[in-house]
């Protein structure tokens, strides 16, 4: 299967798993001021899917893996059966493994469970904040005077100062959310599931 099918095929497989769970598959997520995107994030969990399709190249794994092991609370490779072997001892012991299907409409095959990572980096997983999302929590804090005018990446940074790290994974949560309920960030209902 191509990227576009096991995205469509990762979306059916989260939402027959979760089932009711509350829940939002955003593409594409931006780290670090657009340096690396996740290819699929679930915002409720903040639980990074990477997607290594058959005719893509592990090359990559490494230098990605080290920067989603700084933000995400959870991530899971999604790869196939060609890449198995090479991919497991390059994973963190943390990571999760699905193996997608040989078709489409079938069934994922968890190979390893992700568990909690336990190396988050606040001043990281603020660069998943917007400016007005960073002067929104900075004016609630009354700590925005004099930062308006501040690039991005000094709101982030202050953002990360002000919060402890779970207030800050509460709140990137909840803007994650949020965004997700605008029509242009999140992928058609007919591409791309959504559980909500």
């Amino acid at each position: 299967m191509r990227e576009a099918e096991i995205k469509r095929a990762l979306a059916n497989h989260l939402d027959c798993v979760r089932g009711s769970m509350p829940g939002m598959l955003l593409e594409e997520l931006q780290l670090n001021g657009g340096e690396i995107r996740a290819d699929v994030v679930d915002a409720y969990d903040l639980h990074c899917y990477e997607i290594k399709s058959e005719g893509d190249s592990l090359k990559r794994l490494l230098g990605q893996g080290s920067r989603y092991a700084r933000v995400f609370d959870h991530v899971t490779l999604v790869t196939t059966e060609r890449h198995l072997k090479k991919a497991m001892p390059m994973l963190p012991k943390w990571w999760g493994i699905l193996l997608v299907p040989e078709d489409e409409h079938a069934v994922f095959r968890q190979v390893r469970v992700a568990k909690p990572n336990k190396g988050q980096e606040p001043e990281v997983l603020a660069t998943l904040l917007k400016r007005e999302e960073c002067l929104s929590i900075m004016d609630s804090r009354g700590a925005a005077r004099g930062w308006r005018s501040k690039s991005l990446y000094m709101l982030q940074e202050r953002v990360a100062d002000l919060l402890t790290l779970d207030e800050l994974r509460e709140v990137v949560r909840t803007y994650l959310l949020r965004r997700s309920e605008a029509p242009s960030t999140v992928m058609p209902h007919d591409l791309f599931s959504i559980a909500l």
